[in-house]
C-alpha cells in the first residue's frame, strides 16, 4: 500500500507533453525552417553566435558540401520574431579545456551581443560542439545562463534535473525520431516517479537538411507533431522558466496546501488521476487528496 500525493508537475492547463525543437548556428536555411515551424504552429529556439554575423562559408562534413552563410542580427532579429533567440558561444568555439575566465568571456560576450540586438535579457545557450565540463557549466553559471543544451540524446521524455546541462530527446535525423513521436503522442500512462508529464526535445542544423536533401521529411515531421489539443509547443527558455517556478512551490508540512512564489500559474496533478489544479501566482490553493494505492 502506498499514498500518491498529487503533488506532480503539469504543464500549462494540466497537459502532460511538452514539444521544443533547438537550432544552432543562425544560418540562411532557418529561413525557410521558420516558415515551415510559422506554419504549423510550433515555437523553437534558435542558437546564434553573435560574433559570426554575416560571416559566410560552406560546411562540408555530411552527404555534400552546403552553404553555411550566417544571418546579420537585424536579419536575424526579423527571422525569429516568433521563437526564441538564445546564445551559442560569441565564436562558436569550443569551450572544454579553457580555463573559467575565458569560458566566462565566451559565453558572456554572446549574451550581451544578443541583449543590445533585442533590447531584453537572454539567458539561454546552446554548447558549440556540444563540448561541456564542470569548468563550462560553472562559467555559464556565473554568466547568468539559466539553460544550456547538449547534443547527448537521452531517447526519453525526461524533464532535466539540471537545466545547464540539457538533454535532448534526440536530433531530427535520428532513425528513431518517428518511432519517438508516436510513443510521446500516444495517451497510454507514462510512468515516471518525477512526473507524468512528458518532453520531447529535438535539436540540430537545418543546413542538414539541404545536405540530406530531407526538407520533405522535416515537413511531415512537424505536420505529425502539429495541432494537438493536448500538446503544449514552447521555445526551449519557456520551459526552463516554467519547470523553475514549480521548483520554487512551497508545500505545507501536512501536503494538504500548496503557495506559488512565482509571477505564472503552476499546475500539478498525479500519475493515476486527470484532475489537476491551478496554483495561480503569489496565491495558496489545496492540493487534491491522495490516492491509496
Amino acid at each position: 500500500m502506498s499514498l500518491q500525493v498529487n503533488d506532480r508537475l503539469l504543464f500549462p492547463k494540466g497537459k502532460r507533453k511538452a514539444f521544443t525543437l533547438s537550432y544552432d548556428d543562425g544560418i540562411q536555411q532557418d529561413r525557410k525552417l521558420v516558415t515551415l515551424l510559422d506554419t504549423y504552429h510550433i515555437k523553437a529556439t534558435f542558437n546564434l553566435n553573435p560574433g559570426l554575423f554575416g560571416q559566410r562559408g560552406t560546411v562540408a562534413a555530411g552527404k555534400k558540401e552546403v552553404p553555411h552563410i550566417k544571418l546579420g542580427g537585424e536579419d536575424a532579429r526579423q527571422v525569429y520574431k516568433n521563437h526564441e533567440i538564445a546564445a551559442h558561444g560569441q565564436y562558436h568555439v569550443c569551450m572544454t579545456g579553457m580555463d573559467p575566465a575565458r569560458a566566462a568571456a565566451e559565453a558572456l560576450d554572446s549574451r550581451r551581443s544578443l541583449e543590445e540586438l533585442l533590447q531584453k535579457p537572454v539567458t539561454g545557450y546552446a554548447y558549440a560542439f556540444g563540448a561541456h565540463d564542470d569548468t563550462t557549466r560553472r562559467a555559464l553559471q556565473v554568466s547568468g545562463i539559466r539553460y544550456a543544451r547538449t547534443i547527448t540524446s537521452t531517447y526519453s521524455f525526461a524533464i532535466p534535473q539540471d537545466f545547464l546541462t540539457w538533454d535532448p530527446t534526440c536530433h531530427h535525423n535520428d532513425e528513431k525520431l518517428f518511432a519517438l513521436a508516436d510513443s510521446f503522442l500516444s495517451d497510454d500512462l507514462y510512468f515516471s516517479l518525477l512526473t507524468p508529464a512528458k518532453l520531447f526535445y529535438v535539436w540540430g542544423h537545418s543546413y542538414e537538411f539541404d545536405q540530406c536533401e530531407n526538407w520533405e521529411y522535416m515537413e511531415r515531421f512537424l505536420e505529425k507533431m502539429s495541432g494537438h489539443a493536448d500538446v503544449w509547443y514552447a521555445t526551449n527558455g519557456e520551459i526552463q522558466e516554467y519547470v523553475e517556478a514549480y521548483r520554487r512551490l512551497i508545500f505545507s508540512a501536512d501536503a494538504q496546501t500548496v503557495y506559488n512564489p512565482s509571477a505564472v500559474s503552476v499546475y500539478i496533478g498525479g500519475m493515476f488521476t486527470q484532475e489537476y489544479v491551478e496554483v495561480q501566482p503569489g496565491k495558496t490553493a489545496e492540493l487534491i487528496p491522495p490516492v491509496n494505492m
